[in-house]
This record gives C-alpha cells, structure tokens and sequence, in this order.
C-alpha cells in the first residue's frame, strides 16, 4: 500500500510540475517548428536521396496521413517546376526550426531545473545533441513504419513493430534528456523519461496509423482533418518529450522553486 501511495504522489508531482511550467505552451511552439519542417523535409530528401529512395521514404511517412492530406502532399511533392529554389528555402525553413527547436526545449530543461549558466559551446553542444535524438527518434519510426509497409501480412510484424519500437525510441531520446540537463548527470537518471516518451509516442503512432487507415470512414473534414491530426499529433508529441523530463526532473528531486512572476 505504501509503495502504491508513493508511486501515485509521484505521478500527481509530475502532473503538478508540467502544469505549473506551463509546458502546453512551448510544446505548442514546437509543434509549429515541426509542422513547418515537415513538407521542406520531404523536399531535401527527394534531392538529396534521388527520386526512387525519397519515394520509399514518402511512402512510409504518408501512411500517418489522411487521403486527402496525402493526396495534397504527393501533388506539392511531384511538382517540378522551381525544385532548386525549393530545395534552398527548405533548407533555410529547416535551419530555422531546428534552431527554434532546440531552444525551445533547452528553455523548458531550465525552467524546470532553474537556470542554466551554458558558454556558447554548451549552447551549440546541446542543441546539436537535442536534434541528433530527435532525428534519430524519427528515423525509428521510419524504420520500423517500414515493415508495416513492406510486410503487411507478416504476422510478426505488430508484435515486433510494438516491442522494436519504444526500445529505439528510448535509446534515441536518451541524450534529449541527458545533455541539456545540469542535473540529470547519468544515463540511468535518463533513462525514466526516454522510456515515458517512448511509449507515448508508440501509443500515439498507433493512434495516428488508426485513424488514417480509417479516415475514409469518418474524416468530415478533407485535407482539413489531415492538418487538424498533423498539428495536433506533433503537439502530443512534444508534449511527451516536455513531459518526460518533468519525470526525470521529479525523480531526481532537482525541480527548481517557481518563479515569482508567474
């Protein structure tokens, strides 16, 4: 009884703390950053990759959309006309949310853990370490999307893709949480947190890869509920990796006294 009154204080702390940072704010911001990213993204892997492997690659990320969203988004894609100038403004879209990104987070980190004194190559360390965990997060979800797609009727494939899943996921956050951070100074005082967002966001995958299977079915919207999914899907998710160091933060007892002015 003891161990569960514990574990049910923790969880009321950890919801506690995410809303008093008020976390829903900069994980909305960065649910815009990653909107904005997405289709420029596409554009850099369809010069960077050639027309054939960027086409697998698009492939997989479009079965978390609605039709008609994935329509509207192979239409863009498929478009020649201005690709050079294309490609260099989704580079620039993509340096710019990436920066935003990382700053975004870092702030989050010290609001909760209390300034943090970081020399311009701490900055550029942290930021380059909070991009690197996101974009191998993303990868694990390709990868793993994959075998859906190129084995659908395999019967290993759920059960495999639920249990490969949050493990990657889980090793690619570990550095999100722990390089930032002055406090979480270990991998294992990491590790709470990468495994809280890891399987919200396998949850929340499943979810998506639900709903746009089904879209046909009850999708009122159009290309609508394809951006209504896409925005509120990236919030949920930043959200999670918010909350994953408010986990670690609330373990750890290193969450910094709330500042006057809120």
């Amino acid at each position: 009884m003891a161990d569960w009154r514990s574990a049910s204080e923790t969880v009321l702390d950890i919801v506690r703390t995410s809303i008093n940072r008020d976390i829903q704010y900069p994980a909305a911001a960065l649910a815009y950053y990653g909107f904005v990213s997405l289709l420029p993204l596409l554009v850099i892997l369809l010069a960077v990759l050639g027309e054939s492997a960027a086409t697998e690659v698009q492939a997989v990320a479009l079965e978390y959309l609605t039709p008609a969203a994935r329509e509207l988004v192979l239409d863009a894609l498929t478009d020649s006309r201005g690709r050079v100038g294309a490609t260099l403004f989704a580079v620039v879209v993509l340096l710019w949310s990436g920066a935003n990104i990382t700053a975004g987070f870092q702030t989050v980190v010290e609001d909760v853990e209390g300034e943090i004194d970081r020399s311009l190559t701490g900055h550029l360390r942290d930021g380059v370490g909070v991009l690197g965990s996101l974009v191998f997060g993303i990868v694990s979800v390709l990868l793993v999307s994959a075998l859906f797609v190129l084995l659908p009727e395999a019967p290993f494939v759920l059960t495999g893709g639920l249990v490969a899943l949050p493990v990657a996921l889980t090793a690619s956050f570990l550095p999100l949480y722990y390089l930032p951070s002055r406090d979480i100074d270990s991998l294992s005082t990491a590790a709470p947190g990468a495994v809280t967002a890891a399987i919200g966001w396998t949850g929340l995958l499943a979810g998506i890869r639900f709903y746009a299977e089904n879209a046909g079915s009850y999708a009122i919207f159009g290309v609508l509920s394809g951006v209504i999914l896409i925005l509120t899907s990236l919030y949920a998710a930043a959200a999670l990796l918010m909350i994953g160091h408010v986990v670690n933060a609330t373990l750890s007892d290193v969450i910094a006294p709330l500042r006057r002015d809120r």
